[in-house]
């Protein structure tokens, strides 16, 4: 008997009944009643020894968790039909009697090729792996059908191991030694992560953050074409910091494949680049809408899909980003866009898509939005985990065959994030309108001090204290400076802006730039370049036109809606009503002056210390851990530290309500103005990470390293 041959429990049967044509006149037509067994794939070879185990954990669990691949029972399943022998005799026999006849319906014939093309493959299949056949002999001999294939049992539970998240500069022992990781060197195991609340959740938290930010401070550089980018600076500069990344082992969970979430990865989280998405491991195409772990590495011979990104690219996508998501599969137009011209084929992607229906794999769900303050135009929002509830296939709405598959939303987690930006956007046009929802106790805490409204919301309790403080937009450092010795101050004298390029070759190089320590402070966007010991803007003796002039980002104010919230959690809050930009200006703290020496004690908790900010800027534009050049830059170091405090006991803006971290989305940047004192840098406050409507701002305060 042939080793290689392959089992089906159903094979293909071809009947013949009448059917009324529209003349009234009946004629034969054949029907197509079942081709393979369901859930056994002829063309991949099963693999029942292999197992898969759990992501190491940052903490143990009591309880085994799930199989990964458990088929849905069906209790209407008929019994298990008797198997037959498969060879390549067989496929032809069987291929003759689909020959289409003269009477066939166009959509049937449809059919009988596909089925045909089919059994055309696993003739093939057969033929590759038969092994050389003996001669022939005069004798006949007998042969008996192979017997059905024992049931395959359950894969065993993964054991709960321990171990803690590996950083992601560690991750590769290729990355560790300095080399370049190997390109398509692929994930090997299928595991699901477990990370505990605690510590090692903000762990995780905080790699996802680290990652983000070397991704974004490569993208800035090729973008720039900075010293350094090379070849990359020609192509796109996300598909670049992809490239690089991957290169030194700096992607994240790259030696295994995820099924389910992400650790650090919060429902929620929004991305401006596919790229950013692979880099994290949320996904793992630049360009496919359905990423998937291939069948060579599950256990059960099948791919299964592990995430998609929803875009309504076709016709038969249905998504009114809630709950349920009807996807249309991938293929059956050009690449790069256009029309839908031919029938989608059940591989690949599609076919994953299919698995993970029949073994109930959850699918991490992104849904693609227009965004016009997104860099790229995209924002990819990450709406949490679906399970594929049905797929079908057939014509679709443009006319080709369609693979479309209906997700639904696994429920106990978190708001979904489209359905967020959706309620924050209703809420930022009523607060415009001047209408004051319920639960709303000042629509402008500021009193038009600050060129936004500042809205106070508490639907928790009945606190209304942030009404009881006098608001003040900017702290007045002029009755606080010690006189000193007054400096010659050397002030710019740019006509258009200072820090832009005059050419492709020369930039502006005037003395506020050169005291910034050369090159631009501010991108055209007025997004931070790079954190640094403290930022040099321009100032009124300046003769650099004030309302255009790149090097005074800080100086035009909010550009981001926010709002004072109640929370239960962290009592009052400051949240952003609309999307704000990673390395965006966001706010300045205010109260009043109070000068202090270096060795005074500010433990009261009505003070705001410069001096305990951990240097968050530090981190953000730092691409040192791919480009040498950009670890060895100096930035001019301020002559003295901070010299005082802000009491907000009386007088304060609402920044003195954002919300302590030790994985902040936001971070303090000293700023100093034109003339002004060293002693006396304003704190100005900006975005570390993308952050999404309705989230809270989060800063580290030092408090940590106080403790």
């Amino acid at each position: 008997m042939d080793p290689a041959a392959v089992k089906l429990s159903t094979l293909t049967q071809v009947t013949t009944h009448k059917q009324r044509s529209g003349d009234g006149e009946s004629q034969e037509q054949r029907s197509l009643v079942a081709l393979f067994a369901p859930g056994e794939n002829p063309l991949i070879p099963l693999r029942p020894g292999d197992r898969q185990r759990q992501l190491p954990a940052m903490a143990s669990s009591s309880a085994a968790a799930a199989p990964l691949l458990t088929p849905k029972p069906d209790p209407d399943a008929p019994l298990p039909a008797p198997t037959v022998e498969v060879t390549p005799e067989l496929c032809a026999a069987l291929r003759r009697e689909l020959e289409r006849s003269p009477d066939d319906l166009p959509d049937f014939v449809h059919g009988l090729r596909l089925a045909q093309e089919r059994l055309d493959a696993i003739s093939a299949y057969l033929v590759s792996a038969r092994p050389p056949m003996p001669p022939l002999t005069a004798t006949p001999t007998a042969t008996t059908p192979m017997p059905p294939p024992a049931a395959t049992p359950p894969m065993p539970p993964p054991a709960a191991t321990k171990r803690p998240l590996v950083a992601p500069e560690a991750s590769s022992s290729a990355a560790a030694k300095g080399k370049r990781r190997a390109r398509g060197t692929g994930a090997t195991e299928m595991v699901r992560a477990t990370v505990p609340a605690g510590p090692d959740h903000v762990h995780a938290r905080n790699l996802v953050r680290r990652a983000r930010l070397i991704f974004e401070a490569l993208r800035v550089v090729y973008h720039r074409g900075d010293a350094g980018a090379g070849e990359g600076a020609r192509k796109r500069a996300d598909l670049s910091a992809l490239s690089v990344m991957f290169d030194r082992g700096l992607g994240l969970y790259r030696d295994v494949r995820i099924v389910g979430s992400i650790p650090g990865v919060f429902v929620g989280d929004v991305f401006f680049y596919r790229a950013e998405l692979c880099v994290v491991g949320l996904h793992n195409h630049v360009q496919g809408g359905i990423g998937y772990i291939p069948a060579s590495v599950v256990s059960k011979g099948k791919p299964v899909a592990t995430s998609i990104v929803s875009s309504g690219g076709y016709l038969d996508d249905h998504d009114g980003g809630g709950d349920v998501l009807v996807y249309t599969g991938s293929g059956g137009r050009p690449r790069n866009g256009g029309e839908h011209f031919a029938d989608q084929k059940l591989e690949g992607g599609n076919l994953s898509l299919v698995y993970s229906c029949e073994y109930g794999i959850e699918v991490r769900v992104v849904r693609s939005h227009d965004c016009e303050a997104s860099p790229s135009g995209k924002a990819y929002v990450y709406d949490g985990l679906y399970k594929v509830e049905s797929s079908t296939y057939g014509p679709g709405k443009s006319g080709p065959d369609v693979c479309k598959f209906k997700l639904v939303r696994i429920p106990g987690q978190g708001e979904l994030g489209s359905s967020v930006w959706h309620a924050a956007g209703e809420l930022g046009n009523a607060l415009a309108s001047g209408i004051r929802p319920r639960g709303y106790l000042s629509l402008d805490l500021s009193k038009g001090k600050e060129r936004l409204r500042v809205p106070v919301c508490n639907k928790v309790d009945q606190d209304s204290s942030p009404l009881d403080f006098e608001y003040i937009a900017h702290p007045d450092f002029r009755a606080a400076r010690v006189p000193r010795p007054v400096k010659r101050y050397k002030a710019c004298h740019c006509g258009t802006t200072c820090g832009a390029a005059r050419s492709a070759a020369a930039a502006c190089k005037c003395v506020c730039v050169r005291k910034n320590g050369g090159g631009p402070v501010y991108n055209a966007d007025g997004t931070l370049v790079r954190g640094r010991p403290v930022v040099y803007e321009c100032g009124a003796l300046c003769g650099c036109p004030a309302a255009s002039c790149l090097n005074r980002a800080t100086q035009r104010g909010m550009e981001h809606q926010l709002e004072v919230f109640r929370s239960k959690e962290t009592e009052w809050g400051v949240r952003t009503l609309g999307l704000i930009q990673p390395g965006a200006f966001v706010c300045e703290y205010s109260g009043d002056v109070v000068t202090v020496d270096d060795g005074q004690s500010t433990d009261w908790g009505c003070f705001v210390d410069p001096r305990k900010f951990p240097a968050r800027w530090r981190e953000w534009g730092d691409a040192s851990a791919v480009l040498p050049d950009e670890e060895g830059h100096k930035f001019p170091e301020p002559i003295t530290g901070p010299g005082y405090v802000l009491d907000v006991s009386r007088r304060r803006n609402f920044a003195a309500y954002i919300s302590h971290s030790s994985a902040p989305n936001v971070f303090v940047q000293f700023v100093i103005r034109g003339n002004e004192d060293e002693s006396f840098p304003h704190l100005m406050v900006f975005a570390m990470d993308t952050i999404p409507p309705m989230r809270e701002l989060s800063i580290d305060y030092g408090i940590d390293q106080q403790g």
